[in-house]
C-alpha cells in the first residue's frame, strides 16, 4: 500500500469551530462588550461649569451684499426690506417721509359756544298817562285898590260830561262875589278866605267854562288853587 496516497487529515481545530458555532457568538459578544466599555469611558457627562459656548458677545450675522452673493454663484436677489410696523408684509415700498411730513394736521373741531340763558324779556312799558279829565288855569284879570278880579278857566278833556268843584285860597281875604260866564250858575261859599265853587250842570266833554270872582283885602297870587283835586296852572 505504499503506492497509495494517504488522504489529508482534517484539522481538529477547524472542525471544532465548524461544529461549535456558539464559540463564534461568544467571541462576538465579548468584542461588543469591550467596545461598549471603551465608548463609555470616552463619553463623560458635562459638569456643573460646562458651557458649550464660550463667553463673549453674541455672533452677529453680517449681511452679504447682492453683488458678492452673485459673484459667489448664489442668486443675485436683493434681501427683503426690514419689517416696518404698520405695513403689510406684501408691500415692498416704504412710505415717503416727505408725504407724511407735509401732511397738514387737521384743525381741532370747533367747540360749541357755551349755553347762556337768555335774559328775561323786559316788562312792557307803562302806557302814557292819560291827560287829566279837567284842566284848569289861574290868572288875574283886573286889580284896583284893596281888591282884584281873578279867573279860573276850566276845560273838560275827557270824553264824557263832568261836574267839578273849584277851591281858591286867599289867607285873610274876603270873597265879594263869584260867577260863571255865559253858562248856568253854580253855588259858592267863602270860609276863612277860601272860595269853594260847585258847578251847576255838568261840563260837556271838550268844552270850557270861566269861573270869575271878586276878592278884597288879599294878595292877587293865591295860596292855593285846585279844580276837583288837580292844581291850577299859572299859580
Amino acid at each position: 500500500m505504499s503506492g497509495m496516497r494517504r488522504a489529508p487529515r482534517e484539522s481538529c481545530h477547524g472542525s471544532a469551530v465548524v461544529s461549535s458555532p456558539w464559540i463564534l457568538v461568544s467571541i462576538g459578544g465579548v468584542a461588543m462588550m469591550v467596545l461598549l466599555v471603551i465608548a463609555a469611558g470616552a463619553y463623560r457627562a458635562p459638569g456643573p461649569g460646562f458651557d458649550p459656548v464660550p463667553p463673549g458677545p453674541p455672533a452677529v450675522a453680517v449681511p452679504i451684499p447682492a453683488e458678492r452673493a452673485s459673484s459667489a454663484g448664489q442668486a443675485g436677489t436683493e434681501p427683503p426690506p426690514p419689517a416696518v410696523p404698520g405695513l403689510s408684509l406684501r408691500r415692498t415700498d416704504l412710505p415717503s417721509p416727505s408725504s407724511s411730513a407735509s401732511r397738514t394736521p387737521e384743525p381741532p373741531a370747533a367747540m360749541p359756544p357755551p349755553h347762556t340763558t337768555a335774559p328775561p324779556p323786559a316788562p312792557p312799558s307803562a302806557p302814557p298817562a292819560a291827560p287829566p279829565p279837567l284842566e284848569a288855569r289861574y290868572q288875574v284879570l283886573q286889580t284896583f285898590p284893596n281888591g282884584f278880579i281873578g279867573e279860573v278857566s276850566i276845560r273838560n278833556a275827557s270824553r264824557g260830561d263832568l261836574g267839578w268843584v273849584a277851591r281858591v285860597e286867599y289867607p285873610g281875604g274876603r270873597v265879594v262875589t263869584a260867577w260863571l260866564e255865559d253858562v248856568p250858575q253854580g253855588t259858592f261859599r267863602d270860609r276863612r278866605g277860601t272860595l269853594t265853587y260847585r258847578s251847576g250842570p255838568d261840563l260837556a266833554a271838550g268844552s270850557t267854562v270861566l269861573l270869575r270872582f271878586h276878592i278884597e283885602s288879599a294878595h292877587p297870587r293865591p295860596a292855593g288853587c285846585t279844580v276837583s283835586g288837580r292844581s291850577c296852572a299859572g299859580v
